[in-house]
């Protein structure tokens, strides 16, 4: 396998408590598990490190990078530093819990060279949150904005949930009033992912009134939507999971990290399992797939249409098929170029699902 990449992903599996609406791995953070994870990381920096990259992103990801002891923060941060070549314009990433990061945390990451942060704030309703099972409160979240500020930090990212058990087109409102009011760059709104039987939930036609009040007063506010859930200041865009979804190759290090490279994918293990391997000196890698042409072109298409500027397409037959979407005020067709409207990101999971199905059954979309 051809090893080349440009963006690097780093899993802490750790969390003080898991989040009822998390699908990630993590555990629950001991010290005896974190010595267990600082150790095989720093073996997997090592090998990995070895491998021709020159870093244009960096992104440290969980779980909750936060609470890392400082100790252990620190050795993670220098052995990643120490092991490999970044670019001189990095984005470099940390997510951060507000319950679980204090000012010297944050010294130590701007020290290291952290330049962009994501706080995963959900909400400034205390009752959502703790519908949510968050540790902090909303003044804790937006005191750590502050801190964040005043540490120096000025890429600083907001994670901010809609469609929480009990939540109204009101409290989300405020949320994102006082959000905006704050000196930051980015914000993500993500719609919660539970099931329908749960009381509270906020009707369809709720959800969709935020996801459309979220498009509409961010844009009046600065913030661009360039990608479905997510808004930024001009030039403060996500550039790592701009890779992502562009299908640019990336690398993955840590339990549970995966990666994707040369046209296939592969991920790493459990924390005991990848502990156990590279204690070995060997990689924790379990290979999932190649991506054949047909699997590629799903993805670009699944990826692309995800953000605002869409995709580019050859295939005259996809072409054709995306014409019943424009017609239906759901896509526009560009110069060859695909994109949904704001409309069609309301119901792009619909969408999404009968691109692949036309794709699997169009033997002229397997032939150009």
């Amino acid at each position: 396998m051809g090893i080349f990449f440009s963006s690097l992903y780093v899993h802490v599996p750790f969390c003080i408590k898991r989040c009822k609406y998390c699908n990630f791995y993590s555990l629950n953070w001991s010290k005896e598990l974190e010595k267990l994870y600082i150790t095989a990381v720093i073996k997997e920096i090592e090998l990995t490190s070895l491998y021709p990259h020159s870093l244009k992103t960096l992104y440290i990801g969980g779980g909750t990078p936060s609470c890392l002891s400082i100790t252990a923060l620190k050795r993670l941060l220098c052995g990643l530093l120490s092991s490999y070549k970044l670019k001189s314009d990095i984005e470099f990433s940390v997510e951060l819990n507000p319950a679980t990061v204090d000012e010297k945390k944050l010294k130590l990451m701007k020290y290291y060279g952290v330049n962009r942060l994501s706080i995963g704030v959900q909400s400034f309703n205390d009752e959502e949150l703790s519908v949510l099972g968050r540790l902090h409160t909303s003044d804790e979240a937006h005191q750590t904005v502050k801190l964040a500020l005043k540490a120096g930090f000025e890429n600083i990212s907001i994670d901010l949930i809609y469609g929480i058990p009990g939540q109204t087109l009101k409290s989300w409102r405020q949320t994102l009033n006082r959000a905006v009011n704050m000196d930051i760059k980015h914000i993500s709104a993500y719609e919660l992912n539970v099931e329908k039987n749960i009381p509270l939930l906020p009707s369809e036609q709720n959800i969709v009134e935020m996801y459309e009040y979220a498009t509409e007063f961010l844009e009046t506010k600065g913030f661009k939507k360039y990608e479905i859930s997510n808004f930024a200041r001009t030039g403060f865009q996500c550039k790592h999971n701009i890779a992502y979804w562009s299908l640019k190759p990336y690398f993955g290090i840590g339990p549970g990290a995966h990666s994707f490279i040369d046209k296939k994918r592969f991920h790493n293990p459990d924390l005991f399992a990848y502990s156990k391997t590279l204690s070995q000196g060997k990689y924790a890698w379990i290979n999932d797939s190649i991506v054949d042409s047909i699997e590629r072109l799903k993805e670009r298409i699944f990826l692309g249409l995800r953000m605002k500027k869409g995709v580019s397409l050859k295939q005259r037959c996809l072409i054709e098929f995306f014409k019943d979407f424009e017609n239906l005020g759901l896509a526009k067709i560009s110069n060859n170029r695909v994109s949904l409207t704001n409309r069609g990101m309301l119901v792009s999971n619909e969408v999404f699902a009968r691109v692949l199905l036309h794709i699997e059954n169009c033997p002229a979309c397997k032939q150009e």
